[in-house]
């Protein structure tokens, strides 16, 4: 035999060995139950999903509602523009949620870009939140995931991610009693303000949280719906100023602050420190461990010292207009931690209030009557959540 001929005899029994291994490793893995590694040119890389704090369910007269921020930063070297985001039951991939378009556009925001800017691309290396309510109907998932489809550049197409499992907390403690006293009192809050207390992260100690996800800033209103009984300059002279605030729970006291000077205009306030933002405060750490929030006390109304059990109904100070404020009112709300900035946003629901009815339009506070729930509506609300805007009344 030729020389040619044995090097061509060995280089074809070298091929048939490698495919024969090659068949026999792929047999074990499917014996083992292992996939096969995807093909590289198949792999695309995108976005790194993450939900950081489990989303949360709490009831107002609307039904139960999850809240919850899916997180995804770009990990690629191009942008990509986020067309569809998807919760779905992550025992069956039932969809409970979805969001594109102009509401996807809502929701969507990148950390750090102005608040103006209403665009779904997420540059590279850049890290977008977005900030997701969805109700729960005929069922309630045990954990969800996240389908977030996106359109490359340069014509590629689409593509899609699916990940961020979490798991749904159901739980919103014991019903809490009210903190003032009568009313009408607006519940101001709204998922969608771009800037208001749902979508506010304080970064520090190391971690990004949202104190007020759940937060409520109760304002007095009169039957007319105006705020004031003069010069709405004049912090003395809102409705609700120097009210009683009050202890939602036999509880003992965590932290108290009452010492910041008020300002003598609503217009002149000036602009705070991050630590400063709750002006004079009392947190009460409750007996099933979470922790309740009053801000913008009046200074010198604290009527509780730190260590001091109080019992629900007690009075702890005097709603004022210290810290970061646009105008006198409650700031309420109720979190894991005994800090003011460095703690998760907890739902909360009161045990009992009337729900007058609700402000469609934020810009007519003060101006008009809030729109009225028909009379079979507007009836005693028990552990619930005072829903956007509502126009509530406690008992005196």
């Amino acid at each position: 035999m030729a020389a040619g001929e044995v090097i061509m005899t060995v280089s074809r029994r070298e091929r048939r060995m490698k495919i024969v291994a090659g068949a026999f490793f792929a047999c074990l893995l499917a014996v083992a139950g292992i996939a096969r590694p995807a093909m590289a040119e198949s792999a695309r890389q995108s976005f790194d999903l993450r939900v950081l704090d489990a989303p949360h369910a709490v009831r107002t007269d609307a039904g139960m509602q999850v809240f919850q921020e899916l997180h995804l930063t770009n990990s690629t070297d191009a942008p990509l523009a986020v067309a569809r985001v998807e919760v779905v039951d992550a025992a069956d991939g039932q969809v409970l949620a979805a969001f594109a378009g102009e509401d996807l556009q809502r929701r969507l925001a990148l950390i750090g870009a102005p608040l103006a800017a209403r665009d779904t691309t997420v540059p590279p290396g850049r890290h977008g939140v977005v900030y997701i309510e969805w109700p729960v109907h005929d069922r309630c998932p045990a954990a969800i995931e996240h389908v977030v489809t996106y359109a490359a550049p340069g014509g590629a197409g689409q593509g899609s991610v699916r990940g961020a499992r979490a798991t749904v907390a159901y739980a919103t403690g014991t019903p809490l009693g009210p903190p003032l006293r009568g009313g009408p009192w607006i519940a101001v809050h709204a998922a969608a303000w771009r800037n208001g207390h749902r979508r506010v992260f304080n970064t520090v100690d190391g971690m990004a949280r949202i104190p007020g996800r759940f937060a409520v800033d109760f304002i007095r209103v009169d039957a007319t719906g105006r705020m004031t009984r003069g010069n709405p300059d004049v912090p003395g002279d809102w409705l609700g100023y120097g009210a009683a605030v009050l202890a939602v729970a036999d509880a003992s006291v965590a932290a108290v602050r009452d010492a910041m000077a008020e300002s003598v205009s609503v217009s002149g306030n000036p602009k705070h420190a991050l630590a400063e933002d709750a002006g004079n405060y009392v947190a009460l750490r409750l007996d099933d461990g979470r922790y309740a929030f009053y801000e913008h006390l009046r200074p010198g109304s604290v009527a509780v010292r730190v260590g001091q059990r109080v019992h629900r109904g007690e009075v702890l100070g005097q709603l004022g207009f210290t810290g970061a404020s646009v105008g006198p009112h409650l700031h309420f709300h109720v979190s894991d931690g005994p800090s003011t900035i460095a703690s998760e946003g907890r739902p909360f629901v009161l045990d009992a209030f009337d729900l007058l009815g609700a402000y469609a339009d934020p810009g007519m506070f003060g101006k008009a009557v809030w729109t009225p729930r028909n009379e079979a509506e507007a009836r005693r609300r028990q552990a619930e959540w005072p829903a956007e805007n509502a126009v509530v009344r406690f008992a005196d």
